[in-house]
């Protein structure tokens, strides 16, 4: 009895050592792990796109600051030019005004410290415009044509004054800026303006059947707009006032 259990015992101390062996064995088997070797290639992509974004941020610093700098180049060639043509303009206008409005014709508008100035061929009538008096016969629409050419409108009449004005002209018939709307049924002046009561006071033998108003005289009357009139073109005058500009007298363009 006594030698079997010696026995026994001595197996299965063996077989717990030999367990021990195998799980020693086994586990060298296994090696360092392998989640850092799989992490490499991620660290290598985030590590160049890092430096792809430094690259673009660094492009586009530099990028910034040469338009910045072309910026201010130009925008210091802007203001040289702009001072130049400011100068050349000033010593331009002290010409005219010194050869038209002092020594030029006495029939200039308060010739000395103001005048009042028309293109060749235009007149001024005695107000703040000019006026340019075709010499041959024009339709309606080659009237205006031609005046819208010429930076300007046909004749307005609107005021009282201006029909006074107006009545001095040659005797001629003149086409005016004046038309008939159908849509609106109204008569309109070519600044979009329509015909008022007053002005209905000189214009009152006008007939929508002939929708182009012409001047006759005193009165505005109306026929076809393919008929071939005189007409005149007007447009505000260049209105120059004398006065004191750093110590001295210089000419200006006056505005209204």
């Amino acid at each position: 009895m006594t030698e079997e259990v010696t026995y026994a015992n001595l197996k299965f101390e063996n077989s717990h050592e030999l367990d021990n062996i195998t799980k020693r064995e086994d586990t060298k088997e296994k090696g360092p792990p392998t989640s850092s070797r799989s992490s490499w290639p991620v660290v290598l992509i985030l590590f160049t796109l890092c430096l792809t974004l430094l690259t673009a941020l660094v492009a586009l610093a530099v990028l910034f600051f040469q338009i910045h700098k072309d910026y201010r180049t130009q925008l210091r060639d802007l203001n040289m030019t702009k001072n130049e043509l400011q100068a050349n303009f000033s010593n331009m206008l002290q010409t005219i005004g010194n050869q038209l409005c002092l020594d030029g014709e006495s029939k200039l508008k308060n010739n000395g410290q103001n005048c009042v100035l028309c293109p060749a061929n235009w007149k001024w009538e005695g107000n703040d415009m000019c006026y340019y008096h075709s010499e041959e016969k024009e339709s309606s629409e080659q009237s205006h044509q031609f005046c819208s050419s010429q930076n300007s409108t046909l004749l307005l009449i609107k005021e009282a004054a201006k029909l006074e004005l107006v009545k001095k002209f040659p005797r001629r018939i003149y086409w005016l800026g004046l038309t008939f709307r159908a849509e609106q049924k109204e008569w309109y002046w070519v600044d979009n303006t329509a015909l008022t009561e007053e002005q209905k006071s000189w214009a009152n033998n006008l007939n929508s059947l002939q929708p182009c108003a012409y001047f006759y005289y005193e009165f505005v009357y109306s026929m076809s707009c393919r008929e071939k009139l005189y007409y005149v073109c007007e447009k505000p005058a260049i209105q120059l006032h004398r006065g004191n500009n750093h110590w001295q007298e210089d000419w200006f363009v006056k505005l209204k």
